[in-house]
């Protein structure tokens, strides 16, 4: 089976977690998603452009990254592999505020608009499906800022507990990025970082 089908798969059964869903969905799917193989960092959707697909991270990292009107990015979200991303820009089909970024060596699965369409009249429950999906990513990042508040140790260990390949520093993200996406400065990243290291926690 080619790594594609496999992420059809995990898809499926992924959606099936939340509402069982019909073999013909993922028979469905299976003829209609696009895919991109990601051996270097790029954009999959810019900023001011309509988000044309839902996507699913079958493998790697996909980065939300928001910017001020003086240039300053910030990572907002980083979605690894089984996440899917339908933010308001594809529902509503207009501009998004927001660049997604496939991470270099992703592997990302996406469904047009239109066959998102097709599914909801083809598929009975998949919109009340869609939405129990978005609610739960909205869960989870609420909870992840939350947890932002903590000491900057217990934060940047966390961090790297969840997301070990990230390591080592400068690999897939860069301080600056990370850093924006945990709320510290920089310099708090790397001196954490080292202490979490020299005390073998890292």
């Amino acid at each position: 089976m080619n790594e594609y089908d496999e992420c059809v798969n995990e898809l499926y059964k992924d959606l099936c977690r939340y509402k069982p869903q019909p073999v013909e969905l993922r028979e469905y799917l299976r003829d209609n998603m696009s895919w991109k193989d990601l051996a270097e960092r790029d954009f999959l959707f810019k900023k001011n452009k309509s988000i044309t697909e839902a996507l699913y991270v079958g493998r790697g990292f996909v980065a939300t990254y928001g910017s001020s009107a003086v240039g300053d990015n910030q990572v907002l979200s980083i979605a690894k592999k089984g996440a899917v991303l339908a933010d308001f820009s594809f529902t509503s089909q207009e501009p998004s505020n927001y660049d997604l970024v496939g991470l270099s060596g992703s592997y990302v699965l996406g469904i047009s608009f239109e066959h998102m369409g097709i599914i909801y009249e083809r598929f009975p429950g998949t919109q009340d499906l869609s939405r129990l999906i978005m609610a739960d990513a909205n869960r989870k990042e609420m909870e992840r800022v939350r947890l932002l508040k903590r000491d900057a140790e217990k934060v940047v260990y966390d961090f790297y507990r969840e997301f070990p390949e990230f390591l080592p520093p400068g690999g897939l993200m860069i301080d600056a990025d990370i850093a924006s996406y945990l709320m510290i400065s920089e310099s708090t990243l790397r001196n954490v970082r080292s202490k979490l290291f020299r005390d073998g926690l890292l």
